[in-house]
């Protein structure tokens, strides 16, 4: 498990995750969700403090899916 995470095609950092959304137009991004942290090597306030820099945005803007119980509706 640990090699698969830490390999090419495991799973991104935050770092890493922010640096994909300053590349990619997100002028029309309406919500933005972080999902399927690591339980024991991300917290939600780093995630969301990372996407939220990225993105010029509140902390408050960036919601958090639960690993158990994911996120409530959305109304687009």
């Amino acid at each position: 498990l640990k090699r698969r995470v830490s390999g090419r095609f495991g799973h991104l950092d935050n770092a890493t995750a922010a640096q994909i959304l300053t590349a990619i137009d997100c002028s029309k991004l309406k919500h933005i969700i972080a999902a399927h942290l690591s339980q024991r090597n991300n917290t939600p306030a780093l995630a969301q403090a990372a996407v939220a820099g990225a993105l010029h945005c509140a902390v408050e803007d960036i919601a958090i899916a639960q690993q158990d119980s994911g996120f409530g509706w959305r109304e687009i």
